[in-house]
């Protein structure tokens, strides 16, 4: 039944207050989360909940993360240590190693260089060239398990200047794993917070990212992803990767070195053992074909928690080989859109 309902065309939205105005303008105006007093001992509450489901081994990484002076000395926000901590048990886990490991020098809340970034890697200075990670000074309140899934996607990046399949790769990646947080906490979905709309409409892209059969792809669909948008988009990697005159999604040619944190993620999205990955082609191949983060049903909870618009289940069409969706307004070939704040 969820199958044959997700081999239907993308399904719209009907809640915009759900989803960011960077795709659907018409939507009430965002704001972040507001001032807050945040306590370590809240935190380390709201921790013990978000991890006790993942097992106990879970709990404990976890508590131990937060609690630890090393892991403090780069990352000396609590709300920003709790949203590593809360990775533990999960596919951005092997984050918190990058972290240990030093790779960072440092983690902190300021003011990136592009105003609609969520978080960016940033080069350091002479006196300590390793890079660091600054999170948007706005989301400083924010919930530290919506944090934690911009965690995951930055410790993907490196010190090296990254190409238009790593930022597609480490999206697909870390959106996945909001659909996971979501499955398990669904709440955060609708607290109606800048940064909760804002990952809501990439989730929201990356269900709607499906073929004529309603299995998950990452390049291809039947249709824009989203749905009476502002812009159309023919898959959620258009976003990163472009598109084509044609209003396919466009490729990279280019490739950047992959690390441990990639192999890790992308093992626990795709279920399949991966080593030596690159941010290439022909890993986001891989993602646009196997893509295991959820079942079909479970699909089903997130469009309906997202509140999108979803027909019964007409019969299944006949065989055929899948052809992309073309727009009817294609912009240019390679158009990139990582300025778009959502």
């Amino acid at each position: 039944m969820s199958l044959r309902q997700l081999a239907q065309p993308p399904f719209p939205p009907t809640d915009l207050s759900l989803l960011s105005t960077g795709a659907y303008p018409d939507g009430p105006p965002m704001q972040p989360a507001p001032p807050r007093a945040i306590t370590a001992e809240e935190l380390v509450k709201q921790l013990k909940t978000t991890l006790k489901p993942r097992g106990r081994r879970a709990v404990e990484d976890g508590l131990a993360v937060f609690n630890s002076q090393q892991v403090a000395a780069i990352v000396p926000d609590p709300n920003l240590r709790a949203a590593l901590a809360s990775l533990a048990g999960s596919p951005g886990a092997a984050s918190i190693q990058a972290i240990r490991d030093g790779i960072y020098s440092r983690v902190i809340f300021g003011i990136t260089p592009r105003p609609e970034a969520i978080a960016m890697v940033l080069l350091g200075p002479a006196t300590d060239p390793r890079p660091f990670i600054v999170f948007n000074q706005p989301y400083r309140y924010e919930d530290f398990r919506l944090l934690g899934d911009a965690f995951s996607h930055e410790t993907l990046h490196r010190a090296d200047p990254n190409n238009r399949n790593e930022e597609a790769i480490n999206e697909a990646l870390n959106t996945a794993y909001y659909g996971q947080l979501l499955l398990q906490l669904p709440r955060l979905a609708t607290s109606r917070t800048e940064l909760a709309r804002r990952l809501n409409t990439r989730l929201m892209a990356l269900l709607n990212t499906r073929d004529a059969r309603g299995r998950q792809r990452l390049t291809y669909s039947t249709g824009n992803v989203l749905p009476r948008a502002a812009t159309p988009l023919p898959s959620l990697a258009a976003l990163q990767l472009g598109i084509t005159p044609d209003g396919g999604t466009a490729t990279d040619p280019t490739s950047t070195p992959g690390n441990a944190n990639l192999d890790f993620y992308l093992s626990a999205i795709t279920r399949t053992r991966q080593t030596g990955a690159a941010f290439d082609t022909a890993t986001v191949e891989l993602l646009d074909s196997h893509q295991a983060w959820a079942t079909p049903s479970e699909r089903i909870r997130l469009a309906r928690l997202l509140e999108l618009r979803i027909p019964k289940p007409g019969p299944w069409p006949p065989h055929r080989e899948d052809k992309p969706w073309h727009s009817p307004t294609s912009p240019p070939n390679g158009r990139h859109e990582e300025s778009i704040p959502w």
